[in-house]
């Protein structure tokens, strides 16, 4: 098997469904290794998987894990120089190494290396190679009986409320901890209305940028919403567009130097820039990230994070003003106006009227192709549902706005149907074997809901939308199929998690 040239998208369906005996997996150096999970799949940049939790040599660490068939492609793919990998704690490959030195992360810290062949079917490749995956492919819901589609529909509706009830949770408890912050430096005993509305505000900002982001890049542009509050911004002005690139680009760390770049419109834009952001300098409370923190990777250009921001810098003085919060929920509130009205007034908000630079750029490195920074539908959509409705939400719950509550689920009801993603698809066609007719944004919800806390986890014994267990015969029956010998027996794993916590 050896000898056979092997793909790495084996490899990484092997790891990430556990196609392998554990009872004796031991790292090169001959620590044991128990995994515990083996990861989130990651497709966009960075390490291949994330949030594994694998104990080695008696000592459980959390974090992510990068696959190759050989142990010389770290080195080859020069990941030693990637800051984006520092949290890989295991290196999982096919082939033995041969006099190939250690894999070692940017910050120098050495990782171990796990050679899985020797615990991989030696027939499992051969039965993958000639099509026999339907088993590998449905992995997730195995064990279990799909429900009628109807039913489907509906408790993936209910997940879909339940995930929008977390994030108006998650934003309660941002809104409490902001007002103790603002109330602590005007040293107020308790917030007042002004403060109160900063707050909002602020929190209104913080979710447009964490929606902005795109690829892995959601942590950093919230990072950035923290360090470069919107009280900050409007101390300097929201209307000055140079003064808020300079601000936002030089805290973000992605102002290039001069010498990187090549084209003499860029360097005359950038020199301008950092001229600004050095006047700015020393700003108290802000703490610049740095350029590795953000991915590029496998993104199309418009949505490299350069863009995003740039976007952003002409939306702060149309989407930004003071009580800007209020000023949504009037908009859906407006007496006579239809679902489609209320819909196109939120989204005029989004409009941007780019320089001539952004209108030809999507980063500082050259010109690019197409409609130049201009937010598409999808991603405003996006940002409308995961970020301003749990908003609007909150804020009618916290006011004890009736009126205010039953407009702004009315207005989440009648939105278009979510344009399918990656995720979508396959839990549709794991639950149903096929597409739902549409996929409304509650559907939607419910699918990313369903997907990252069960199915991503390997927790399809507990999952919410199916029947119940598979009568046993059939269950064997697709073992049997997939032609796979484990020892290991991932319920005890997870039944052991659950005792530690």
């Amino acid at each position: 098997m050896a000898l056979i040239p092997i793909p790495e998208k084996f490899l990484r369906e092997v790891w990430q469904h556990r196609l392998f005996s554990s009872s004796a997996l031991a790292t090169s150096d001959g620590a044991r290794v128990v995994v515990r999970f083996p990861g989130q799949s990651n497709p966009d940049g960075g390490p291949d998987f994330t949030g594994a939790l694998i104990r080695i040599g008696g000592v459980l660490y959390r974090g992510d894990i990068e696959v190759h068939i050989r142990a010389g492609s770290w080195h080859a793919h020069r990941h030693g120089f990637d800051p984006h990998y520092n949290g890989v704690i295991l290196h999982v490959v096919f082939s033995p190494a041969r006099r190939c030195p250690p894999a070692r992360t940017a910050a120098g810290r050495r990782i171990p290396l796990l050679v899985l062949s020797p615990y991989v079917d030696p027939f499992l490749y051969g039965r993958w190679s000639s099509g026999d995956r339907r088993s590998r492919n449905a992995s997730c819901g195995r064990d279990r009986r799909p429900l009628p589609r109807a039913s489907v529909r509906r408790r993936i509706n209910a997940l879909g409320a339940r995930r929008i009830a977390r994030r108006v949770r998650s934003l309660g408890r941002r809104f409490r901890q902001i007002l103790e912050e603002r109330a602590m430096e005007r040293g107020e005993c308790s917030p007042t209305e002004a403060i109160q509305e900063s707050a909002w505000d602020q929190i209104l900002y913080e979710s447009v940028l964490e929606g902005m982001g795109y690829g892995g890049n959601r942590f950093p542009f919230l990072a950035l919403a923290r360090s470069v509050s919107l009280p900050l911004l409007r101390a300097h002005g929201l209307d000055d567009t140079v003064t808020m690139q300079a601000l936002l680009f030089g805290a973000a760390g992605l102002l290039p130097s001069l010498s990187a770049l090549r084209e003499c419109e860029s360097r005359s834009y950038v020199r301008r820039l950092r001229r600004r952001w050095r006047a700015l300098q020393p700003l108290p409370g802000v703490s610049p990230l740095h350029e590795g923190d953000w991915k590029f990777f496998r993104l199309r250009p418009v949505n490299f994070p350069t863009a995003r921001l740039a976007a952003l810098c002409f939306l702060l003085p149309s989407l930004f003003a003071r009580g800007a919060v209020k000023g949504m929920l009037g908009m859906l509130e407006r007496p006579g106006a239809t679902s489609r009205e209320k819909r196109s007034a939120l989204l005029a908000m989004f409009r941007i009227s780019p320089d001539l630079f952004w209108s030809r750029h999507v980063h500082f490195r050259g010109r690019g192709r197409g409609l130049g920074i201009a937010l598409g539908r999808t991603r405003v959509h996006e940002i409308i549902v995961n970020g301003i409705v749990p908003l609007l939400l909150l804020h009618a719950r916290m006011e004890g706005d009736v009126c205010a509550l039953r407009e702004t689920r009315a207005f989440l009801r009648a939105l278009p149907a979510s344009e399918q993603n990656s995720v979508t698809r396959r839990v549709q066609s794991l639950l149903t074997g096929g597409k739902f007719p549409s996929c409304s944004p509650l559907e939607f919800q419910g699918m990313l809901h369903l997907y990252r806390l069960y199915c991503a986890k390997g927790r399809c014994a507990r999952c919410p939308v199916t029947a119940g267990p598979a009568p046993r015969r059939q269950a064997e029956q697709r073992i049997h199929a997939r032609g796979v010998r484990m020892s290991h027996r991932p319920s005890q794993a997870r039944t052991s998690m659950s005792q530690r916590r």
